[in-house]
């Protein structure tokens, strides 16, 4: 344990970050490879090497303290920012308890929605936050490894600027030598984050036990008592990830492009856009959730639509 501030600054300040991106990248490429290749007895092993990695513990907590633009917002402890000493302490507290991680409970903010409706933001403590960060160090190279190519919001090296430009690449009329005006249907999920089941993601989520169930317990400490098998805590660093988990192969219905929560399926003219709705319906009916009758539209094309 770092005994004074001054050296837990020296300490902290003299860490060498370049190298320790590039050692915990060396371990997220072979768990990568290990998905791809099927091997997930090695992948579960190589999770728990990272959980463990003090390269990734200390970007982690780096990553929350430091980066993050909602650093300073406070969870139910109300600690809004960690000196150095609190730093390194948090990292030997990763150390010592990530993969037996009890998570607190979540400090709820409502935020006003344009249509006058609230949003419940629920922010985790600084510590869960690390923890949650060091997760998705974990989970997410496993999960690159079998997320579909069409789908763009919240992933390493994805932009809204890709997905714009695949779009227009489908639009363009001469493709495929069609003229024919293609149709759009835009898919609206009803409070997506709230209403994602705890077992689609549960079921789908590729990690070793103790990690499982340490996301188990994230999920639980922010649900709503209303739908207490439901919802993932928006606010929380490892919640977009966990829904690109449960929506992944929404993609494969039919030719589409998502972002997040936020999709559009392309027809051509001769695609029933019934029967593909019907498909999706059954497939978020399986994961807890259903389309917003109201905000799910189809347009043709040329007469514009929303996305992102």
């Amino acid at each position: 344990m770092v005994r004074h501030s001054q050296s837990a600054s020296e300490l902290w300040k003299s860490q060498q970050w370049k190298k320790l991106r590039q050692n915990l990248f060396r371990l997220q490429k072979r768990l990568y490879k290990a998905v791809r290749a099927g091997d997930l007895k090695k992948a579960r092993s190589l999770q728990k090497l990272i959980l463990k990695s003090r390269a990734a513990q200390l970007l982690a907590v780096r990553q929350v303290t430091q980066l993050n633009k909602g650093k300073k917002t406070a969870g139910i402890d109300g600690k809004s920012s960690l000196n150095y000493q609190e730093r390194m302490e948090l990292v030997e507290t990763l150390s010592d308890y990530a993969s037996d991680w009890k998570h607190s409970r979540l400090r709820e903010i409502p935020i006003p929605k344009k249509n006058g409706k609230v949003r419940m933001l629920k922010i985790p403590t600084i510590a869960d936050r690390a923890w949650q960060c060091l997760v998705k160090f974990a989970l997410e190279p496993a999960h690159e490894a079998t997320f579909s190519a069409d789908s763009y919001g919240f992933r390493t090296g994805r932009s809204a600027q890709d997905v714009q430009k695949r779009l227009f690449n489908h639009l363009k009329a001469s493709k495929n030598g069609s003229n024919m005006v293609k149709r759009i249907i835009e898919l609206d999920i009803k409070k997506c984050f709230d209403r994602i089941a705890h077992s689609s993601i549960m079921d789908r989520l590729l990690a070793p036990a103790c990690l499982k169930q340490g996301i188990f317990r994230c999920l639980k400490a922010g649900i709503n008592p209303e739908f207490p098998e439901q919802g993932t805590p928006q606010g929380g660093v490892v919640s977009p990830l966990l829904a690109n988990i449960a929506l992944n192969g929404i993609e494969d219905i039919h030719t589409s492009l998502r972002y997040a929560d936020d999709m559009v399926f392309i027809l051509k003219p001769k695609d029933d856009a019934e029967k593909i709705l019907q498909k999706v319906k059954e497939f978020l009916a399986e994961r807890g959730m259903e389309i917003s009758e109201e905000k799910t539209k189809l347009t043709k094309a040329t007469d514009g639509f929303n996305f992102l």
